[in-house]
């Protein structure tokens, strides 16, 4: 091989070599590095780093969030799931927990209830209480029940003087919380009555107390037409003139207004179609002692604030052997109650009517009541003449030498009608 053929081949190796050193430092490799002086510098004079034998290579540095804290770790999904978890299991438990102990305790209750005595009157009522006392609580548990009623109810009711009546008179509640249901009209007074003896009447009377008069309901302002009507049945006997028709009649005479419901007038007014008769008289005990008798009751209206707090009238109906009146008021069954003293009536009262049958009316009732007696004694002496027939039969079947004698009861006289 000549020179020239060896050089070409040395070029070749070098220029090669060259190739390769420059290729590996692209790829980050040492490859083959240039001779340096002692002054850094390589041969071709280029400034460069001091080599330490290491390659640098560039990297991304991703964020960490655990290093965040415990805040960064618990707002993880999966953290937050399984504490969520976490706390519906533990509601769960103390949810059931809670029910079993309730339970628990609810059936150790019912055991001891169950094994106490039971009043077989009214189980709400404690066992060894009286029959009597177990009555008057029954009475008022009933009474609260439905004052409960008419509680839910009470935006029901346009007008609040019936809501007043349900606080302060329990035995008007049942009629009270039917009202809102109520078609507002009348029945028929269907009660025994009798000649001589007044009936007790309240104007909440389920036969009237929905009926409209004057202002509302007469179970708030019907005190007039239901003292005219217990006048007229003591002193008649008969049911036709009820608190339904009295106040029918007072109305179309324009007599339902002023403080009391009814005006006085009303009185003498109707009195005369019902037989009757009503004298005015100064409210005076003198008077009312000397009107008081057989065959006169005595209406009067009493002012606001004395007996009861509204103004109204009430019926007069005798005077006792102490003194003091008997007094029907159909407001309230509290002054019904009692009696009262003639002097505090006297006051507390602003005209009074003596009421009384007429003359016609009287000498019927008489007439009536002389008939009832006839035929009273008639019957009793029927009984005894049949008695002593059949006692005398049964001497002779017998051949009894004793006589026959008969019952011959004498006719009792009828109960007195004091007023």
């Amino acid at each position: 091989m000549d020179n020239s053929t060896r050089n070409n081949s040395r070029r070749n190796r070098n220029t090669s070599r060259r190739t390769r050193n420059s290729a590996s430092q692209r790829n980050g490799q040492p490859g083959n590095r240039a001779p340096r002086t002692s002054q850094g510098q390589s041969r071709r004079g280029t400034l460069t780093r001091p080599d330490t034998g290491y390659s640098l290579h560039s990297r991304r540095v991703r964020h960490n969030p655990s290093n965040g804290g415990i805040l960064s770790v618990l707002l993880r999904p999966r953290v937050l799931l399984l504490l969520l978890i976490v706390i519906v299991v533990v509601a769960v438990l103390v949810v059931g927990v809670s029910s079993c102990v309730r339970r628990n305790h609810e059936a150790a209750t019912q055991t001891v209830e169950e094994s106490k005595p039971k009043n077989e009157q009214d189980a709400r009522v404690a066992a060894g209480v009286s029959a009597s006392m177990t009555s008057k609580f029954t009475e008022a548990l009933d009474s609260a029940d439905v004052l409960a009623t008419i509680a839910r109810n009470a935006d029901q009711y346009e007008d609040d003087r019936l809501l007043d009546l349900a606080l302060s008179e329990p035995t008007a509640r049942n009629f009270i919380a039917a009202y809102p249901s109520s078609d507002k009209s009348s029945r028929p007074y269907d009660g025994s009555v009798k000649r001589g003896e007044v009936p007790c009447l309240y104007n909440w009377d389920d036969h009237w107390g929905a009926v409209t008069y004057g202002n509302g309901p007469l179970a708030v302002t019907g005190s007039g037409p239901t003292v005219l009507a217990m006048a007229y049945m003591g002193l008649t006997g008969k049911t036709d003139f009820s608190p339904t028709e009295i106040a029918q009649q007072a109305s179309k005479g324009n007599f339902a207004d002023g403080d009391s419901g009814t005006k006085g007038e009303m009185f003498p007014k109707l009195t005369s179609s019902m037989g009757l008769t009503a004298n005015e008289f100064d409210p005076t005990s003198d008077a009312m002692s000397f009107s008081l008798g057989d065959n006169t009751v005595i209406a009067a209206e009493v002012k606001k604030g004395s007996l009861t707090d509204a103004a109204h009238w009430v019926l007069v109906v005798n005077m006792n052997e102490d003194g003091s009146v008997t007094v029907f008021d159909p407001t309230s069954t509290y002054v019904s109650s009692r009696p009262w003293d003639l002097a505090s009536l006297t006051s507390a009262s602003n005209k009074f009517y003596a009421i009384s049958p007429n003359k016609s009316t009287l000498a019927e009732l008489e007439k009536s009541s002389d008939s009832n007696k006839n035929s009273d004694s008639d019957e009793t002496t029927s009984n005894s003449s049949s008695s002593s027939s059949s006692s005398s039969s049964s001497s002779k079947r017998t051949n009894s030498s004793s006589e026959a004698s008969g019952s011959t009861s004498g006719y009792d006289e009828p109960e007195s009608y004091g007023y």
